[in-house]
């Protein structure tokens, strides 16, 4: 084998290995006595000694045919071939011979060759012979793997039939089956044989479509073969099951008969019992001894008296010990004597174990004087030696079972091999009782109603199926060639106009492209130019073909440098440049190379892509203006709310001021009186609201403007810190609690404004009445933290839930709840910058949960 795949030898080698195995394993279970290593599953056939030796040989036959000289290979043909033949001739009647005992005593656990074991070591012998053959054109190799293919199809065969329903339809076990494990072997050794020849690749299908085809008639062909075959087989049964029927309904008539004579005999007995003055077990002996003496098929005989127990046995000796077993003996005792007892009839029991140990049913046959109950006869029956004697001479080999309920009855073992496929069961009725009577045939009785034909359609079939499938294969093949040969025509003389169109189709698609494009060759000169190039570079097309890329008015943005073809490829992005022609303004340009790789079809070189920027650049300059000019203006508008909230709290803080000292200075000369003072109190109050108000709209306007940057901020100590500033602040009782609270990315500065304006509120918002509970928790959410501050305070309606975070927005008047409306906004703000959300759950007079997420990867709004 020459030019072989590592796949291919690998098979080669390991799967004879798997059939020396097999088989060693079965000849060492041989020579010790181990029937456990000579079938794979109990009750199946066993791999007999002859074909474990045969499969030995047969594997040193493969490896014989792959190196091994001619001398050697048929020397191992002709021995493989030996046993198989004289097995095949010994199953037709020619000679008569016990090939199984040849050279081995295979009497301890039977076995023979099976008919189709025997053809499959005929044709691995045979490969050997081909393989010794000499050829110049090829033949035996292709012969010789059609060979190992067919015994591989006897395995499968094997397999096919065990499968379908084990030995139940695996109908050649009639004769001999063949074991499961040598089915395995035969699978194995046919694809080593076909391995070890080159014509393999002539015998298998070499791809999909052929496989197809091949499998779908050899598909069919199976098909209509185990049809064929299972007809035959169903005509085999039909004969096999018509004789055993006529067999069991002669045994039925017998056995009706047997126990008619034996209830009437033991009725009599009964019948003298009841007609004598007294019933004593010493005047019953003799008559029951005499009729243990003539009836065989009653081992014993026993007298009960009118309270159940055994007060007599026949014969006397061996059943002594049973004298005063009473009811409590056995249930299935006691409910036939009960049985008995009630109908006053003959009464059979069911299968019970006596006291001597054996299995079988009694015959009870009640004893009435003028209607007074005195006992009961009963019979115990052993029907074995009976039935074994009614059988006729073509079923003396056959085993009888013979079962009440499950229970056995009578079981006659027998003496040779059997077919348990054939059994037949039959239902009969005695006495009353119904048994079912099993027969189950020998495998000589088998053989002699099967057909030939039977035994030969299934491997008839299969090499027939098998030579079918491979002129398949090699006609689908020479057809294949010339279709094959047809397309290749065809395809040359259709490849030229493809290729033709094609590059008209290239041609049309680089010169339509907005983008200029250039190719170089290996050494960098220009072999192809689009139009947009050549437009942006300000040549024609023809005369840019041929000059070399360093040549190109390619200049890198504020200098004289040309741009480097390395440095443009390693940096693998597009690179801002200026083309400049004389005369004429620098056009800005991006550039980007690209190298080709040489290949055995493809030569090497690079592409050269470039486009138009000049209106990209300008719209950069305009936008980078806009943005200096709207910082500009951004730092001067901060500046103006600065002075603007400075210089309008100063008139708010004069009010305020002189209010106070216009109020003083009225209660020094006594012309205060409770209006002056009520609305000197408006002034004062309207000023400081005045000033809250600019300070809280400079708050809000500051938080997009602020300058701080992301830390990790404490949660836990900021939430503690102002717990502890609102509780000194407040006269209330106030009763602040949190969990453990994370480290948080967040402005700092912005986090204590958060907190301290929903911590706030929570007290601010508070029932008149009662401590003010403010609680903090935080929940993780994977990738954010949700935070809540939960309180106990007014509550809100649900109508007001999206009102409260707008600017300006209040829900109670100024006298009763002093405020701006713009802390909550202010929590807003804050939040969404740092890109989370609050929202707000409350129900009115109960409470408010404020809540609201952060991401945790701290990002910010600009």
């Amino acid at each position: 084998m020459t030019g072989t795949s590592p796949l291919r030898e690998a098979a080669f080698y390991t799967l004879p290995g798997i059939v020396l195995i097999i088989s060693g394993s079965a000849l060492y279970g041989w020579f010790f006595g181990i029937p456990r290593l000579l079938d794979v599953i109990p009750g199946f056939s066993i791999m007999s000694f002859n074909t474990s030796l045969d499969f030995v040989l047969s594997v040193a036959l493969v490896f014989a045919i792959r190196k091994g000289p001619d001398n050697l290979i048929m020397l191992l043909s002709l021995v493989i071939a030996v046993l198989p033949i004289l097995t095949l001739l010994e199953h037709s009647g020619i000679i008569q011979l016990e090939v199984r005992h040849l050279l081995f005593d295979t009497s301890e656990f039977g076995g023979d060759m099976a008919n189709n074991t025997a053809f499959g070591f005929l044709l691995v012998s045979l490969s050997g012979v081909f393989a010794c053959i000499p050829s110049i054109s090829g033949w035996p190799a292709t012969a010789l793997a059609t060979l190992g293919l067919s015994v591989m199809g006897i395995g499968l065969t094997g397999l096919a039939t065990y499968g379908a329903n084990a030995l139940a339809t695996y109908q050649w076990v009639a004769i001999t089956g063949m074991a499961l494990h040598t089915a395995l072997c035969f699978v194995f050794l046919g694809l080593g044989l076909a391995l070890a020849s080159n014509g393999i690749n002539a015998a298998l299908p070499s791809d999909k479509p052929e496989l197809l085809i091949t499998a779908g008639v050899v598909l069919g062909c199976i098909l209509i073969t185990c049809s064929i075959w299972k007809h035959l087989l169903d005509t085999d049964r039909d004969v096999v099951a018509s004789r055993v029927d006529n067999e069991m309904n002669f045994l039925q008539s017998l056995l009706e008969n047997e126990f008619e004579n034996l209830t009437e005999a033991l009725d009599r007995m009964a019948d003298r019992q009841a007609n004598v003055p007294l019933m004593l077990p010493e005047l019953w002996q003799a008559d029951a001894e005499r009729y243990a003496a003539d009836f065989q098929q009653l081992p014993g005989i026993a007298l009960i008296d009118d309270s159940f127990r055994i007060v007599g046995v026949a014969p006397y000796e061996p059943l002594k010990h049973a004298i005063g077993v009473g009811k409590e003996f056995n249930p299935d005792r006691t409910a036939a004597m009960m049985a008995a007892y009630e109908t006053k009839k003959t009464v059979i029991s069911k299968p019970f174990t006596l006291t001597t140990g054996k299995q079988s049913l009694v015959i009870f046959s009640p004893i009435f004087h003028e209607d007074q109950f005195r006992g009961l006869i009963a019979a115990s029956v052993d029907l074995d030696k009976q039935l074994a004697g009614w059988l006729r001479d073509d079923f003396r080999d056959f085993e009888l079972i013979l079962t009440s309920q499950d229970l056995v009855i009578s079981h006659r073992m027998a003496p040779t091999f059997l077919a348990p496929n054939f059994a037949v069961e039959q239902a009969i009725s005695v006495l009353d009782q119904f048994w079912v009577l099993t027969m189950i045939p020998d495998k000589q009785f088998v053989r002699d109603a099967v057909q030939p034909l039977t035994n030969a359609a299934l491997p008839l079939g299969m090499l027939v199926t098998l030579l079918l499938s491979v002129a398949l294969n090699r006609s689908i093949k020479v057809s294949r060639q010339n279709d094959l040969l047809r397309i290749t025509t065809y395809d040359l003389q259709n490849r030229e106009s493809r290729l033709e169109y094609m590059a008209r189709e290239r041609e049309m698609v680089i010169s339509n492209t907005n983008e200029g494009l250039i190719y170089l060759d290996r050494h960098r000169n220009i072999r192809l130019v689009n139009e947009s190039a050549a437009k942006l570079l300000g040549h024609e097309r023809n005369l840019l073909v041929g000059q070399r890329f360093d040549s190109l008015p390619f200049f890198i943005t504020g200098t004289h440098v040309n741009p480097r073809l390395e440095e443009l490829i390693q940096n693998k992005r597009n690179e801002d440049v200026q083309i400049r022609i004389c005369n004429e303004e620098p056009v800005n340009v991006s550039i980007s190379a690209t190298q080709i790789e040489s290949k055995p079809t493809v030569m090497g070189g690079y592409v050269i892509v470039f486009y138009d920027i000049s209106e990209r650049r300008h719209l950069e300059e305009t936008r980078a203006a806009l943005l200096e000019r709207l910082e500009q203006s951004n730092e001067e508008l901060m500046q103006f709310a600065f002075i603007c909230s400075h210089d309008l709290q100063e008139p708010f803080r004069m009010v305020g001021a002189f209010s106070e000292r216009l109020e003083t200075h009225l209660k020094e000369i006594g012309e205060q009186d409770d209006t002056t003072v009520r609305y000197l109190h408006f002034l004062t109050d309207a000023s400081s609201r005045g000033i809250n108000l600019i300070r809280d709209i400079l708050d809000y306007s500051r938080v997009d403007q602020g300058t701080g940057r992301l830390s990790l901020v404490d949660t836990n100590a900021l939430v503690d810190d102002l717990f502890t500033q609102f509780a000194s602040s407040t006269s209330r009782t106030l009763e602040t609690t949190r969990d453990d609270l994370p480290q948080i990315p967040f402005i700092k500065p912005q986090a204590l404004q958060l907190f301290q304006n929903l911590i706030g509120n929570a007290i601010k918002y508070s029932k008149p009445e009662g401590p003010i509970t403010v609680h903090v928790t935080c929940e993780d959410h994977g990738d954010k933290w949700e935070f809540t501050v939960q309180d106990n305070g007014l509550g809100i309606a649900e109508k007001n839930l999206g009102k409260i975070f707008e600017i300006f927005k209040r829900l109670h008047r100024r006298d009763q709840i002093p405020g701006t409306g713009i802390g909550l906004a202010i929590c807003r703000k804050i939040v969404e910058r740092h890109k989370g959300t609050i929202w707000a759950d409350s129900i009115l007079g109960v409470g408010s949960s404020f809540k609201f997420t952060l991401p945790k990867d701290g990002e910010i709004e600009a």
